[in-house]
């Protein structure tokens, strides 16, 4: 009778053990995406980017390598955890073991608030988004992707002296939530494309910034779901020294190479002990 008591004593000690091992590693997502970028200047590395994302319920974490110029070493990765339900988001760096800690929705930078509230005068710089939806569809990982394109087009005023710029987005969108956002991805795409340094500028300089009234036009349905793949061309005009005009282009390709269902441990979406809180982390 004793050892019969025993076993039965051995078996519920087994199945606590086992129904506490399911409780720290509930199912989950891991997502595989490659990125590849064409058209960089040659000192930057412009080999294939890969990056690792865990999602678990409301929670996201993306491992993303550092960028690194030909023939360095890549820098150690940071890491993004998002945790929606707690509306807050870790950027960690895992080389300084630093993290930094920013609410959900992520709030504009103070320079884009100031310029897309910019009420005095007319418009200056349009920025028109259209989206198509090809009404094509194909199955990936058990899921329908449908297809869009999608075209920003950014034209200023002479004033500000920066050059067009337009950028074309082919993507296919999965028939499942996007991890990387708390919600339903906002309408159209009211970022600034070109300004304050970057390709498109022109003769425009930083200073530019302190004069720009933006007027956003968006037409078109608003693709919803996560990006299974993305093919971005954008196509700019850089003033040379010489005072010559230059067209460059440069293309960044996205794709889910893999995604499964598997044990997440929910440690992953928790800032590891031993991080020191700052208010940026150092890249």
């Amino acid at each position: 009778m004793g050892t019969f008591r025993n076993l039965q004593v051995q078996i519920l000690a087994a199945l606590i053990l086992s129904f506490a091992g399911y409780a720290c590693a509930q199912t989950g997502l891991r997502i595989r995406t490659v990125s590849h970028t064409s058209g960089l200047p040659r000192f930057v590395d412009a080999s294939d980017q890969t990056n690792t994302g865990y999602v678990q319920g409301p929670n996201s974490r993306f491992e993303l390598p550092g960028f690194h110029s030909f023939g360095t070493e890549p820098e150690e990765r940071t890491v993004i955890i998002q945790r929606c339900s707690d509306h807050v988001m870790y950027r960690l760096d895992l080389k300084s073991r630093e993290y930094s800690e920013l609410p959900l929705p992520a709030e504009l930078p103070k320079e884009t608030k100031e310029i897309k509230n910019r009420t005095e005068g007319p418009p200056n710089l349009a920025i028109e988004t259209t989206v198509r939806d090809t009404g094509e569809t194909k199955s990936a990982f058990g899921h329908t992707a449908r297809h869009y394109i999608t075209t920003t087009k950014q034209t200023a005023s002479p004033e500000l002296g920066i050059e067009p710029n337009e950028t074309v987005e082919d993507a296919w969108y999965l028939d499942i939530p996007d991890p990387r956002t708390c919600g339903p991805r906002p309408h159209g795409r009211t970022g600034l494309v070109g300004v304050g340094g970057g390709v498109g500028i022109g003769r425009g300089g930083p200073g530019a910034l302190e004069k720009i009234r933006p007027e956003f036009k968006h037409s078109g349905p608003d693709p919803q779901g996560l990006m299974l793949s993305s093919k971005r061309t954008n196509k700019a005009i850089q003033i040379l020294q010489t005072g010559e005009r230059q067209e460059q282009e440069f293309t960044t390709s996205t794709e889910i190479v893999e995604m499964s269902e598997e044990r997440v441990d929910p440690a992953l979406f928790e800032v590891p002990p031993g991080f020191k809180k700052v208010s940026q982390v150092s890249h």
